[in-house]
């Protein structure tokens, strides 16, 4: 009886374990995206996904016409699981390099839930190549993509450092004005971070990388007295790739920098900026208002995250490339003042709030400035969340 009660149960167990892998087969099916490349007959396509550890060279199910099939499940479920590891997640995102004629294109896609079910369509934007070792032939045919004898990538160098970097100050050089700021992010909120490349020389923005946090954080009453200064800074993960793109026996190059990660539980502040961490890029100042306080019970001034013309801040970049550059870790001159655009709005929903309450003495008179940093490829500068008053 008991023999038979043994053999019963491990019955039993195999049929669960039957099940439970169907289920996870069921649970986890294949997720093809479809990205039409407009003007593309007769390139030569790479396509590199971001994982959590760096970019990889991945390649197409099938090109058909001027449309890319990716399977990107592994891509999704590889964000997924890196929750449970590290402090922050993120949204697949692929970065295609078109080449044709002597001509390349580089264009970043993230890939949100809906592109599950809907065709995505890209323009290339053409730049000619100046910078390439042998000729890259003129593109003819059929497109061709990377896995291909003669199209394909490799990576050369990657660096990675997880540097703290100012998110919001107020430079205070009135002697009549005091205040408080408040910084906190929003659990899971998604957050769009600005991915570089460097190629013929040109820096330009490919996309955005939408990363998230499980953990919350904040910067409650972080108050300063009169003609004194406050910073609040958070740790981010910035990582610097260089890429060998081989294309019909001809090799250019491309270089990344992104932020890969960030962490909200790392908020913190203080009336001076630490030397390891990474200043407010700003590059010059407007003049918001001047404003009188009435009385030094209630502010003269006060700000918000939502009033920030744009759904979108700087932080700085160029801390982490010089450390680089002077390290003998990228080659070239790259372009200073180099900041990362980070999106903190999508529609309604805010991931970072901020709040700015601004005191002085009854009667006394006040200039506020908002900074601005230098745009990438844009005439006007990024809103900063950088504030000074007097001076």
């Amino acid at each position: 009886m008991k023999g038979k009660a043994i053999v019963l149960l491990t019955t039993i167990l195999a049929v669960l374990g039957v099940l439970a892998i169907a289920l996870h087969a069921h649970s986890s099916p294949s997720e093809v995206v479809a990205i039409e490349i407009r003007n593309s007959t007769g390139a030569r396509i790479l396509v590199k996904a971001l994982y959590p550890d760096g970019f990889r060279e991945i390649r197409p199910l099938s090109i058909e016409g001027e449309t890319v099939y990716l399977d990107v499940s592994g891509l999704r479920r590889a964000w997924g699981e890196v929750v449970e590891r590290r402090s922050y997640g993120g949204e697949p995102f692929i970065v295609l390099t078109v080449v044709r004629g002597g001509k390349v294109a580089v264009h970043g896609i993230s890939l949100g839930e809906n592109a599950r079910s809907s065709k995505i369509t890209i323009v290339p934007s053409y730049r000619r190549l100046s910078q390439v070792n042998a000729s890259l032939g003129q593109s003819g045919g059929t497109s061709r993509t990377s896995g291909s004898d003669d199209v394909y990538e490799i990576l050369e160098n990657s660096e990675e450092r997880t540097i703290p970097a100012v998110v919001a100050e107020v430079l205070n050089f009135d002697r009549n004005s005091w205040g408080q700021v408040t910084w906190g992010y929003l659990q899971n909120a998604r957050v769009g971070f600005g991915v570089y490349v460097f190629l013929n020389g040109e820096l330009m923005k490919v996309g955005t990388i939408y990363l998230y946090s499980p953990r919350g954080g904040s910067v409650s009453h972080a108050a300063f007295g009169r003609g004194e200064s406050v910073y609040v800074w958070m740790n981010f993960i910035y990582r610097y790739e260089r890429w060998s793109v081989h294309v019909n026996g001809g090799n250019f190059y491309e270089e990344y920098v992104f932020v890969k990660g960030f962490e909200p539980a790392s908020l913190s502040w203080g009336h001076e900026r630490p030397p390891n961490v990474m200043p407010a890029p700003v590059s010059s100042w407007k003049l918001a208002g001047r404003y009188t306080s009435d009385t030094i019970t209630y502010p003269y001034h006060q700000f918000s995250l939502n009033e920030l013309p744009s759904d979108y801040f700087s932080i700085d970049a160029s801390g982490f490339v010089s450390a680089l550059s002077s390290e003998g870790a990228i080659p070239g001159v790259w372009p200073g003042n180099f900041s990362i655009d980070v999106k903190y709005k999508s529609g309604n929903m805010s991931a970072f709030t901020f709040t700015l309450d601004l005191y002085g003495e009854r009667g006394s008179c006040h200039p506020v400035f908002e900074g601005l940093s230098k745009a990438q490829g844009k005439d006007q500068g990024v809103p900063l969340v950088a504030f000074r008053i007097g001076g």
